[in-house]
């Protein structure tokens, strides 16, 4: 049976000792034989999610401690009796919750102080040591809930109407904007300028451009500084019944004059060339990196394809080419190419889906435009032209041509009506329905009615 643990309340703090007898008896005794008894924080770690910014401490034994809140400036001092840093020096996390962890190191005790960004609340809790893990101490700095930021469990209030969810003859159409990275995973950075930071900023502009449209509603899968990992992204995107899903990220390249905006739609098969699948091997990997040590991944990618997924590749590549259109029309950026990789986050959603390299880090004047506000605006108008032109295509009502079914094909060796589908922009469904077949079994020399 494991010793418990208790909790002594007293003074606004709180003591927890884990347990305290063995822990003394074995002090003393390490004390007695010379031996180096203080217990150590081994590690200190954090991750930053949408309701919260997790820090966990790391210990090589169990230990006492009391934490407090302090105000002017807002932190959180923890402080440890007899215990000992393994390590030196300021975390610094800017998150927009937690600013930096300070490790303090007063006469014979540790301190740890949590420089807060705001008045924040504050929770803490211990974890013995177990399954290979060591006792640990938890700190949580929660968000306020009346932020507006989306929790993994509900869609962002960003325009949204919950009287039309899923409604979408009768309500505005969905875009959900994601911009990339967030919180612990700050992406590139070129001079100083942050990729999480510039691409929230491009969001929060399309945002506000489309909610002025009565056509139009957006939702954003993050609306702070804060890490939202893929499962996260995908939930929000379905809960909120998504018609469009946009990713936004600034891209970089080791040749410092290559500059532009460039669109991804999925690849099911390989990638376009060999930058897009190093930029989708990375955007992919990027995802691991807000990953609680005791979390387990949802696997999005167990999804099955279904009739759908054909129509919204077709849907996304026009949805990418609108973007690159409205980019070579401007003045603002350079429109480079559409291309296709395995980005996981557009593989995982049952809606048509873009990821958007808006401009390059590593171009200068590509990194002024990102980092000026009159330029992420430029941005954001460019995203918002592509986004219209695309749901007139869509819309046959808003101004797009319905497709005719004129065409009459026979059936090739080889052929499938998957293959035809991707090849003429259509789904198998519709060449199922517009040729009265019950199954998807062809016939060499069959004649089909395409568009």
């Amino acid at each position: 049976m494991r010793p418990r643990s208790f909790l002594i309340r007293g003074g606004g703090c709180v003591y927890t000792w884990l347990p305290c007898l063995l822990a003394a008896v074995f002090s003393f005794c390490g004390t007695a034989s010379g031996v180096r008894a203080e217990v150590e924080i081994t590690k200190i770690r954090y991750w930053t999610s949408p309701e919260r910014t997790r820090i966990v401490l790391d210990l090589s034994g169990s230990a006492a401690y009391d934490s407090r809140r302090v105000r002017h400036p807002d932190r959180v001092v923890v402080d440890l009796p007899g215990v000992v840093f393994r390590e030196q020096g300021t975390i610094v996390v800017g998150d927009g919750s937690v600013l930096r962890i300070r490790r303090n190191v007063l006469g014979d005790k540790a301190q740890v102080v949590l420089d807060l960004g705001g008045d924040l609340r504050f929770g803490h809790f211990t974890l013995r040591a177990e399954g290979g893990r060591p006792d640990r101490i938890v700190l949580d700095v929660l968000r306020p809930e009346v932020t507006g930021v989306p929790a993994a469990d509900q869609p962002s209030d960003v325009g949204t109407d919950p009287a039309a969810e899923g409604t979408i003859a009768t309500s505005r159409y969905t875009v959900v904007i994601d911009p990339g990275h967030g919180g612990m995973d700050p992406g590139a950075i070129r001079k100083g300028v942050r990729e999480k930071d510039v691409v929230l900023a491009v969001a929060r502009a399309l945002a506000e451009l489309l909610d002025a449209q009565p056509d139009f509603q957006a939702v954003l899968t993050r609306n702070g500084d804060y890490f939202v990992s893929l499962a996260e992204r995908v939930q929000i995107a379905e809960k909120a019944r998504g018609d469009l899903f946009l990713s936004i990220h600034a891209n970089t390249h080791a040749n410092s004059a290559v500059s532009g905006m460039e669109a991804y739609f999925l690849s099911l098969e390989r990638a376009t060339d060999s930058e897009a699948q190093a930029l989708a091997d990375n955007e992919n990997a990027a995802d691991r990196v807000g990953l609680a040590p005791t979390d387990r991944q949802e696997d999005v990618l167990t999804i099955l394809m279904d009739l759908r997924m054909s129509r919204n590749l077709t849907q996304a590549k026009r949805m990418a080419d609108h973007l690159i259109g409205a980019a070579r029309r401007s003045e603002t950026v350079a429109g480079r190419k559409v291309k296709q990789a395995g980005f996981l986050v557009l593989r995982s959603l049952a809606m048509p889906s873009v990821l958007v390299e808006v401009a390059y880090l590593s171009n200068g004047a590509d990194r002024e435009l990102l980092r000026s506000r009159a330029g992420q605006k430029d941005l954001a108008r460019l995203l918002r032209e592509g986004v219209v032109n695309h749901l007139e295509d869509a819309r046959p009502e808003l101004g797009g041509e319905p497709q005719r079914w004129v065409k009459q094909y026979r059936v090739k060796s080889g052929d499938t009506l998957w293959r035809l589908a991707r090849r003429y922009d259509t789904s198998v469904q519709e060449i199922r329905e517009h040729n009265g077949l019950n199954s998807d079994r062809l016939s060499i020399g069959q004649s089909l009615l395409l568009p």
